[in-house]
């Protein structure tokens, strides 16, 4: 009888190796789709830059020395 035939190599890998390829595809994916959620949301959470609102700063046109 040889190994493969008694089930003795089979017991060798505890899963299949297709689940565990879509296990670690699953785990880069959630930390990309973490890691984009987190760069979107930063300047929500941040105070860095000094800025309370960047719709302020942009909405007053610079005046123009012909303007006057």
């Amino acid at each position: 009888m040889t190994l493969a035939a008694s089930g003795t190599v089979a017991s060798i890998v505890p899963f299949d190796p297709t689940y565990g390829i879509a296990v670690v595809a699953s785990v880069m994916l959630a930390v990309f789709v973490l890691g984009m959620v987190a760069f979107a949301l930063a300047p929500v959470f941040s105070s860095w830059g000094g800025q309370t609102s960047g719709v302020a700063a942009s909405a007053t046109p610079d005046a123009e020395p012909s303007d006057d």
